[in-house]
């Protein structure tokens, strides 16, 4: 005998097919005693004999739920109906569902009944996440078990809905929504690998360097196994005072990344991060400059009387100042760094900062053409850094 305790159970009821050795009733109570259910429903049609034979399953069984005081059973009107079939079962397993603790199964067994009910009931089952099936299944005899040969055949889904939500996961990881990927993938254990992509990679997209190496460092991914060692080198860079030469290459590379699924916003923003930190790169190599920067160090600098005025703007302790972009690259110009004298000479790299401001102030969108101007012209400001080229993240799960 087999026995799946402690479980709840829910059995469609067709009308049976005659055979010598065959009595469908008798089939299903012995079914009902293999599976051992706590609680049962029955789910038969509207025809009559259906009817009949659900009445004859469940004399006898304390453990038969009836659908309300009324009513014992939530019939299929139409069994030749998939549809309607699958809809039907899909309401007895909700409500079954909300009887069930936590150390229980609900089983769902569409033996008996037309194909359609048949089919509709297992769609219902998976639909539901109901994670076992029961057939019903046994020697037969002019096509139909004969009865007292019945035996279980369980059919586990858990493979089923890994392999559903991992095509899931990987459509959501590609369109970008990678938070959306992990939480479906945490669902299987078997699936942990790919689960931490998606994690790892959502917090290195976010420059949450530390946690992305932390996520990596605990993957069986080979993926990240393999980016272990990058990952290791953006946390301790993120650690630094100073920009550097690591962060400003792996956030132009991020924005390739947002560009690529046309998201348009977080493709200026994260280039102008870029512009920002390559900025702060090149006048940290160019006069030692770094944050906070001292208004003493600023004034040692022999910049000219305009452009000490603009940038000497003491805060309240009268030692430090802040240098925006502008500042900075005027700076860099004085001192004929390319990098300052391309910040102002290449097309679309202002423009693009004015917009980033403006997102920041006003309600606008940014075009993809605009996108692509802001992640091109300021990757060519930037080439004179001589950055690092970046592994490849991965691609897919």
């Amino acid at each position: 005998m087999t026995t799946h305790p402690p479980c709840f159970l829910i059995l469609t009821v067709g009308t049976g097919t005659a055979g010598k050795e065959s009595n469908l009733a008798a089939g299903l109570r012995n079914t009902i005693e293999m599976t051992q259910p706590r609680k049962f429903w029955l789910i038969p049609s509207t025809n009559e004999t259906s009817t009949t034979t659900a009445d004859l399953i469940r004399e006898g069984f304390d453990t038969f739920v009836p659908w309300s005081d009324t009513q014992p059973y939530l019939s299929i009107e139409n069994p030749d109906s998939l549809a309607h079939s699958r809809s039907l079962v899909r309401t007895v397993i909700a409500v079954a569902r909300k009887q069930l603790t936590s150390q229980e199964t609900l089983i769902v067994n569409p033996t008996s009944g037309t194909k359609q009910m048949s089919a509709g009931a297992t769609l219902a089952a998976l639909d539901e996440g109901i994670g076992i099936l029961h057939f019903t299944i046994g020697k037969r005899a002019d096509g139909v078990v004969i009865t007292g040969t019945e035996q279980i055949e369980a059919f586990n889904a858990s493979e089923y809905f890994a392999e559903r939500d991992l095509e899931t996961a990987r459509k959501l990881y590609q369109a970008g929504s990678l938070v959306a990927a992990a939480s479906i993938l945490e669902r299987h254990p078997e699936l942990a690998a790919q689960a931490s992509i998606a994690k790892c990679c959502h917090e290195w997209e976010r420059q949450n360097y530390v946690e992305a190496r932390r996520i990596a460092s605990q993957s069986s991914s080979e993926s990240l196994v393999r980016l272990r060692p990058h990952l290791e080198s953006l946390a301790i860079a993120a650690k630094k005072t100073e920009a550097d030469p690591l962060i400003v290459a792996d956030l132009l590379q991020t924005a390739e990344v947002w560009l690529s699924r046309n998201d348009t916003e977080t493709t200026l923003t994260i280039a102008c991060r870029a512009l920002e930190m390559g900025l702060r790169l090149a006048l940290a190599r160019e006069t030692g400059l770094v944050e906070p920067y001292q208004v003493s160090q600023i004034e040692n600098l022999q910049l000219s009387i305009p452009l000490r005025e603009r940038c000497v703007n003491p805060s309240r302790d009268g030692k430090t100042t802040i240098l925006g972009l502008d500042n900075i690259a005027r700076i860099l110009q004085e001192k004929q760094n390319r990098i300052g004298e391309s910040y102002f000479e290449i097309r679309g790299v202002r423009a693009s900062v004015a917009i980033r401001n403006e997102l920041m102030h006003q309600i606008r969108a940014v075009s993809s053409s605009e996108a692509q101007t802001a992640l091109e012209s300021i990757s060519h400001m930037v080439e004179p850094l001589e950055l690092p080229r970046p592994p490849h993240r991965p691609a897919s799960l």
